[in-house]
């Protein structure tokens, strides 16, 4: 399994994840360098295509599981999956597939960025 993660610091991560197998997200690898640190991460837009299943976990609990292929756009309806938000993401991908997740960051700075 292969994944990428794009950050912006005070914006929103992009994370791909490819082919079969398990990846797990530790909120860590959200931070868009050393000067913020990520508390919290809240699913905002899905797409994904499977011959399998998806499923993504956080702290043991099933906050996902897709089949075929589909998006959700969560954040058009102001709404987010935050359940257990401030732990990793975990995502699993049986036989094949793959999955694009936006996700919404609440992070703290060791020094204010400035220019927003």
């Amino acid at each position: 399994m292969a994944y990428e993660i794009i950050n912006t610091q005070r914006s929103t991560s992009i994370i791909r994840v490819v082919d079969a197998g398990a990846a797990t997200i530790a909120l860590a690898d959200l931070s868009a360098n050393a000067n913020e640190t990520i508390n919290s991460a809240n699913i905002k837009r899905v797409t994904w295509s499977t011959n399998g299943n998806i499923t993504i976990v956080r702290n043991s609990v099933p906050i996902l599981s897709l089949h075929n292929a589909g998006s959700m756009l969560l954040d058009d309806f102001n709404y987010s999956i935050a359940n257990t938000n401030n732990q990793s993401i975990v995502v699993t991908i049986t036989t094949g597939g793959s999955l694009v997740m936006e996700v919404s960051k609440a992070a703290t700075y060791t020094v204010a960025p400035s220019g927003y």
